[in-house]
This record gives structure tokens, C-alpha cells and sequence, in this order.
């Protein structure tokens, strides 16, 4: 299926694993064995894919039914997902905002800018890497691991439950990294503000930059807390500087090395 003059993308998923790619032609293209369960529709410069529901037999012998769309070059436009069971594939392009919502799947998004992006995810795994936003960015997870790597935006939160939370090589005026039961791997990262956050879990963090450039609030319980090698207790600087960290966990423990 094949449309033209698509401003913005909408897909609505019951249990799909929706792949979104680049292609070389003017028009947008639905590419997929599986069309027959999915209602499309374009509606003033806005392409709506809605999932049609299955039986059971269905839903048994084919848990995920897999919906390929294929964007020209010039789409700037908004890309929506809302997907109850399954994930995303997110390559490459330019978009306006990109606003994803699903559980028991996996997000993997890659080679994109956009103006905003906001990624939610339950009992799944995300990864976000080489990625620009211009506005702001939040991605939240319970019970699945998240990773971000080669990341620029002004401001960026990245939660997480019950899992690992790797940040790596990110850009950022503000960061905030959270998560429980899970350790914390912040390396890379130029922020005037950085906070990590964690319970039963480790810390390292390598901030771009020297340790006299930041006012550096760190704290443990039952872990050891090092900061370019040397140990501390506690850390509470009162100095009025340009830049921020803030580190603390309990049950694990806290290195911190500038770079």
C-alpha cells in the first residue's frame, strides 16, 4: 500500500512489532505479508495504522504480527506508537516528535534526530543510540534495561526499574538517570547537571571535564565511594560552581573518575 503526502504517522498496536525505515521513493509504504490485520487510513496529512483484533487461534499460532513502513526521505513529520505487546524498530530520518508507548517488547532506535522524543516501556528493553533532539528527551522502563549511547539534547531523564541503566557519550545541559535494583554506568558525559540515582546497585560515573569544576554531592550506604581514586565517606561540596553531579545508591558502591 502506498501514500502520498503523509504529514505525520500514527500506528496503534495490539500485539505488533512495528519496523519504521528510510526509502528512496516520494511516498509512504506499507510492506507486509500481514496487511490484512491492520486498518489504514489517511486523513488530512496523517497516516493511521490501527491493528484489527484476532481470535485466539490466531494470537496462538502467530503471537506478533510484523508491520514494515517505509518513509521517504523528506518525512518531518510526527511519528506516534501506541503497542500493548511487541516493540519498535527506528532507523534513520528526521521527525517532529517521536512519542512511543508499549510493554513486553523492545525499542531499538537509531541514526535519528527529532524536536522531542518520549519512549515508554514495561517488561521490555530499550536502546537509544546516535540520536539528536532538539527540545528534550525522556525514556522510562520498569522492569527492563535501558541503554543510551551517543545521545545530544538539552535535557534528557532516563528511568528504569528492577535493571541496569547504561549511559554512555551523551550531550546534555540536565541529565537524570534513576533506577532501583540496578546498577548505574554514566561514562562520557558532558552535563552542566548530572544525577544518578540507584538502591542495590553500583555507581561509575565518568563526567567530561575536572573535578574542580563541579559542586559534587555523592553518598553510600553499606559500599565505598572513590572519587578519582581516592576514598571518601561523604561528599557535599559547598563550592558555587558551573557544573553539578550528584550520586547516591545504597547497598553499592560509587566511582567516579573525570575524564
Amino acid at each position: 500500500m502506498e501514500f502520498n503526502d503523509v504529514k505525520d504517522v500514527a500506528v496503534y498496536g495490539t500485539d505488533c512489532i512495528v519496523d519504521v525505515r528510510r526509502g528512496n521513493t516520494a511516498q509512504a509504504e506499507i510492506v507486509s505479508a500481514k496487511e490484512k490485520y491492520f486498518d489504514v487510513k489517511l486523513d488530512n496529512g496523517t497516516l493511521t495504522v490501527t491493528q484489527k483484533s484476532r481470535n485466539l487461534f490466531s494470537r496462538i499460532i502467530m503471537p506478533h504480527i510484523e508491520l514494515k513502513l517505509i518513509l521517504p526521505q523528506t518525512f518531518r513529520g510526527k511519528l506516534r506508537l501506541r503497542n500493548k505487546n511487541g516493540g519498535l524498530y527506528l532507523q534513520g530520518g528526521e521527525f517532529g516528535s517521536v512519542e512511543l508507548s508499549t510493554k513486553n517488547g523492545k525499542y531499538d532506535v537509531s541514526d535519528l534526530s527529532c524536536d522531542k522524543l518520549a519512549i515508554k516501556m514495561s517488561n521490555g528493553n530499550i536502546t537509544v543510540k546516535k540520536v539528536n533532539v532538539a527540545t528534550g528527551a525522556s525514556i522510562k522502563c520498569s522492569n527492563g534495561s535501558v541503554r543510551v549511547e551517543s545521545v545530544t539534547t538539552p535535557e534528557l531523564g532516563v528511568s528504569c526499574a528492577n535493571a541496569t541503566l547504561t549511559v554512555i557519550d551523551v550531550n546534555a545541559k540536565k541529565l537524570d538517570c534513576c533506577t532501583s535494583n540496578g546498577a548505574i554506568d554514566a561514562s562520557g558525559i558532558g552535563a552542566d547537571e548530572l544525577r544518578l540515582e540507584t538502591s542495590n546497585g553500583r555507581i561509575i560515573a565518568a563526567p567530561i571535564g575536572e573535578r574542580d569544576e563541579y559542586k559534587l554531592t555523592a553518598e553510600t550506604s553499606n559500599g565505598k565511594l572513590t572519587v578519582d581514586g581516592a576514598e571518601y565517606k561523604k561528599l557535599a561540596d559547598v563550592a558555587r560552581l558551573t557544573k553539578r553531579l550528584s550520586a547516591k545508591t545504597a547497598n553499592g558502591d560509587i566511582d567516579i573518575r573525570f575524564v
